[in-house]
């Protein structure tokens, strides 16, 4: 029996949105190639986070502080060890699993499949999905064989920094998230408990933050239903108190990640922390996102999307009323969704599964 070709997965808890298994499973339905997806738990530092860990678990952090003029905080810090227990780890997998090539997800994963192919003077290929609107400010190397980007200026800014033309492919995110219809949306509204009328859905990470957002949000009445995502029982019990001076106000609380792409499906608007999934599959869907963010590291990237008519930003929580009475209420809004449709209509799962089964033998 002919052995399947092998794409190793290399990801990290980084990955909170599930790309890579969203990718295992389309390239799985296609027949051809077996996946195996390797976590950080894996290859990852073994008894402790090392300082590059510390700083690679937050990717955004670890790029900006390459950049910054304070790159030598890495670099003094730092001792590099002649084989490192990661090194050895991947080593051990690619000799396992013999695949046809290593393809990253996350900043961290990829700095790893780097400096293990780099040690171990491998010839095993990677490729890099690198997850945001700007070119990455890391990784720019002899090692990566092929970039998987979302937009032609992140493939200009690499062909700038040197990575030849052929080697990036420009494919979107692979985040499909279906649409309804007016007719069925009525319906989906239902079946969420959703009552008829305008939604808000808040997806925003900080405890702080969060709190101070929902309390704006309740001064302003019943003008919408407030769909909040809050995996934390303890602050949702906190909010949930909050609410109980607004009896007016329709709240409803989202607890579990499996029910959160139905009550963005059925939003109007979202507000919400930076976070690319989300992001992306708000133009997907046409939901306009308020975007809640001062935060100098991802600065590129929100000018990026204002740029392109892609969000609106709130740089502190008292800026959010405003914003969202422009989206609910102006042209605003569905300028901002038919912009997000547009840019995202020729992006999907399937297609970048295709590439990827195909790479080998392009």
């Amino acid at each position: 029996m002919k052995r399947r070709p092998i794409i190793l997965i290399m990801t990290s808890h980084e990955d909170q949105s599930g790309v890579a298994a969203r990718l295992a499973d389309a390239i799985r339905a296609k027949g051809t190639h077996n996946v195996v997806i390797i976590g950080d738990d894996k290859y990852g530092s073994v008894k402790k986070l090392s300082l590059l860990d510390r700083l690679m678990d937050t990717g955004q952090e670890y790029q900006y502080l390459l950049e910054s003029k304070d790159r030598g905080v890495i670099r003094d810090k730092m001792k590099r060890r002649k084989f490192s227990k990661r090194v050895t780890r991947i080593g051990n997998m690619l000799r396992r699993f013999n695949p046809e090539y290593v393809l990253c997800v996350t900043p961290y994963a990829h700095h790893c499949a780097v400096e293990a192919k780099k040690k171990l003077h491998s010839r095993v290929r990677i490729l890099y999905l690198v997850m945001s609107f700007t070119a990455p400010k890391r990784g720019l190397d002899e090692a990566t064989d092929t970039y998987i980007v979302e937009n032609a200026d992140v493939k200009a800014a690499l062909i700038k920094s040197g990575v030849h033309p052929k080697d990036i492919m420009i494919m979107g995110l692979p985040f499909d998230i279906p649409r309804w219809d007016p007719s069925e949306l009525v319906f989906a509204k239902q079946d969420l408990g959703l009552p008829v009328g305008k939604t808000v859905f808040v997806s925003v990470n900080d405890k702080k933050k969060l709190e101070e957002t929902f309390s704006l949000l309740l001064d302003q009445g019943n003008i919408a239903t407030y769909i909040i995502k809050c995996e934390n029982a303890k602050l949702r019990q906190s909010l949930g108190m909050l609410a109980t001076n607004f009896p007016d106000v329709n709240i409803v609380f989202v607890a579990t990640r499996e029910k959160v792409d139905d009550f963005l499906r059925a939003s109007d608007v979202a507000i919400l922390s930076y976070d690319v999934p989300t992001i992306y599959k708000c133009l997907e869907l046409g939901v306009p996102p308020l975007v809640i963010s001062n935060d100098e590291h991802i600065e590129a990237d929100i000018s990026f999307l204002l740029s392109h008519g892609l969000i609106v930003r709130a740089k502190e929580e008292i800026d959010i009323v405003g914003l969202l009475y422009k989206l609910l209420q102006t042209e605003l809004g569905r300028q901002i969704s038919q912009n997000g449709r547009k840019w995202t209509e020729f992006s999907s799962v399937d297609n970048i599964a295709n590439f990827l089964i195909t790479y080998i033998g392009v």
